[in-house]
């Protein structure tokens, strides 16, 4: 009896030994000859995590977030997400500002900017909207205007032709 226990004690102890080796052995191991510290496993999943469409900062993150709760208030998600993405697509778009900042505080572009709504606190589906957004997620097709045409005041944005609705706000290039 004695014998088998110590048998089953020296499998255990080889098994718990054994597994982080075989672990070990199963890493991809970096052709270039580089200890780069990190297993391939983990390395190839960083590649194939969806990567910002633009680089922004936290702070600008919130910011749009923000411009996402006022502007996009009793929107479905996707309206909240086509929202931010207008902002990001201004961003890229060479007749804009190229910064999250700027495009949100340029002279007469938001109605929340000027209404002061800005500032309220951004809510956790506003957050992600702006964070799906960054990364790609674009419902407009590149839009770089949207408007509610029931209670829009501005008469320059009834001259842009829009060619696509979700929820209450229509979207235009």
């Amino acid at each position: 009896m004695e014998r088998c226990y110590k048998i089953i004690v020296s499998l255990l102890v080889l098994t718990y030994l054994l597994v982080p080796i075989n672990q070990v052995l199963a890493m991809d191991v970096p052709q270039d000859g580089q200890d780069q510290g990190v297993p391939a496993v983990q390395a190839k999943s960083t590649t194939q995590q969806k990567r910002e469409v633009i680089s922004i900062t936290s702070d600008e993150l919130l910011l749009l977030s923000k411009l996402v709760a006022g502007e996009a208030r009793g929107e479905s998600y996707e309206g909240q997400v086509a929202v931010a993405a207008v902002v990001i697509n201004r961003v890229r778009d060479s007749r804009f500002p190229n910064s999250i900042r700027d495009v949100i505080y340029q002279e007469n572009a938001f109605s929340v900017v000027n209404d002061g709504s800005i500032n309220m606190q951004p809510t956790d589906s506003a957050y992600k909207a702006a964070q799906e957004a960054l990364y790609g997620n674009d419902p407009t097709n590149n839009a770089i205007y949207f408007w509610n045409p029931d209670i829009a005041t501005c008469q320059w944005i009834r001259t842009l032709d829009p060619y696509m609705r979700i929820g209450n706000h229509v979207f235009a290039k």
